[in-house]
């Protein structure tokens, strides 16, 4: 861009464009194409805050001759050649451009209900609930080494020595509780789903729920049951796996409404999935990196994020907004266990019984207490860092590994 030292300009940013300044370093986000500019020059720091001073609405006003200095006349360059915003003379356009610039404001905002401003438990909160997990017991005989901790990092079965099953008519109660809410995913989990006592009833149960009800069963658990085929099955392998049992199950399922879930440690796991994926022909498959406190080498090399990863895939601002906001991987989920007791995560406190309680308290409770649903990424090191709504919602690996950002930036 060839900048006239004997002009005045106007210098606008673009609405589309999200600004983050921390530690003397600042930097620009283009929310439509992914570009981004970073930079720690003072100066263009100064420059970037009176932009986004509220009475500048994104526009300032620039000397042409100042402009063509270093370090300005670079960071311009960049700035428009990554369409983040222009210059323009004041010659052609003698009225200051406004821009509306980006602006978080969430009309039910949760934050608002700590404040006393919704004090009433409606039929809406219901909207927030998305995912609903169901222990329906708690038994298995498999006794897998790390069974009960699976379930704390991703969706499983897992056992216990104090065996409950949550009876039919509460689970009668729950459904019909939010039949008319908007929950788009109801998982049905054990213990061994097959030895729930009163499995010939869930069938006629979970009629109004079928389509988007998925059945987790460890594959040394799963044989052919006709009361289970109206629904997705969701199939748990670990390692080391049986190939008598997983040939078995995996020739008398089927394929198309099943997905396989295969647990793993390690590189040599890795690629044992694979082999295994090629050679049955799945096509439905998930990777379940499995933290076991002795493979925190294989999670640096293969789950800690790096900055190509961070921004490999464009973020729209409402993503960004979001993540300052809510966690996008447990928000309006909840899960119910054998026993009645309601958890936003497994990980987090109780919130209550669902014996006791209705639905509609729990999830007022969790809006208000977090537990789960707004943790975002706002403690140290990440609150310190430009990308801190860039990266991914905290997950369950924070917490079971125990450090707060799974990246190699800080």
């Amino acid at each position: 861009m060839m900048i006239d030292a004997n002009k005045n300009y106007w210098l606008y940013i673009a609405s589309h464009i999200y600004c983050s300044i921390k530690n003397k370093c600042a930097l620009l986000y283009n929310t439509q194409t992914g570009a981004y500019l970073e930079t720690d020059n003072d100066k263009i720091i100064d420059l970037l805050q009176s932009l986004h001073e509220k009475k500048n609405l994104g526009a300032i006003s620039c000397e042409g001759q100042k402009l063509i200095e270093t370090p300005f006349c670079e960071f311009i360059t960049e700035f428009c050649t990554k369409e983040m915003g222009n210059l323009i003379t004041v010659a052609q356009m003698p009225e200051k451009p406004i821009q509306l610039m980006p602006l978080l404001n969430l009309q039910h905002d949760i934050d608002k209900l700590q404040k006393g401003e919704v004090v009433k438990i409606g039929e809406e909160a219901l909207e927030n609930l998305i995912e609903l997990n169901i222990y329906l017991n708690n038994a298995c005989e498999q006794n897998c080494k790390y069974c009960p901790d699976y379930c704390r990092q991703f969706y499983c079965c897992h056992s216990n020595t104090e065996q409950n099953h949550l009876e039919i008519s509460v689970l009668q109660d729950i459904l019909s509780q939010i039949r008319y809410g908007v929950v788009g995913k109801i998982n049905i989990l054990g213990g061994n789903i097959f030895s729930y006592p009163e499995l010939l009833q869930l069938n006629d149960v979970l009629a109004n729920f079928q389509e988007f009800t998925h059945c987790y069963i460890h594959y040394k658990n799963f044989k052919k049951n006709n009361i289970l085929d109206s629904f997705y099955i969701e199939l748990i392998v670990n390692f080391p796996v049986d190939n008598e049992i997983i040939n078995q199950v995996l020739s008398g399922v089927n394929m198309e409404k099943t997905t396989v879930h295969f647990i793993i440690e390690d590189e040599e796991q890795y690629a044992v999935t694979e082999q295994l994926c090629e050679k049955y022909a799945i096509k439905r498959y998930k990777i379940l990196p499995f933290f076991n406190g002795k493979n925190i080498h294989f999670f640096r090399e293969n789950i800690f994020m790096t900055k190509e990863d961070i921004f490999i895939n464009p973020l729209q601002m409402r993503e960004i907004f979001r993540n300052q906001k809510l966690n996008s991987n447990f928000f309006g989920v909840l899960y119910i266990l054998p026993d009645g007791t309601v958890k936003a995560n497994l990980n987090a406190e109780a919130l209550g019984n669902i014996k006791n309680d209705k639905v509609l308290e729990l999830i007022y409770k969790e809006m208000i207490d977090n537990t789960a649903w707004r943790q975002v990424r706002d403690s140290k090191p990440c609150r310190s860092c430009n990308y801190q709504f860039f990266c991914p919602a905290p997950s369950n690996y924070e917490t079971v590994i125990g450090k707060p950002n799974l990246c190699h930036i800080y």
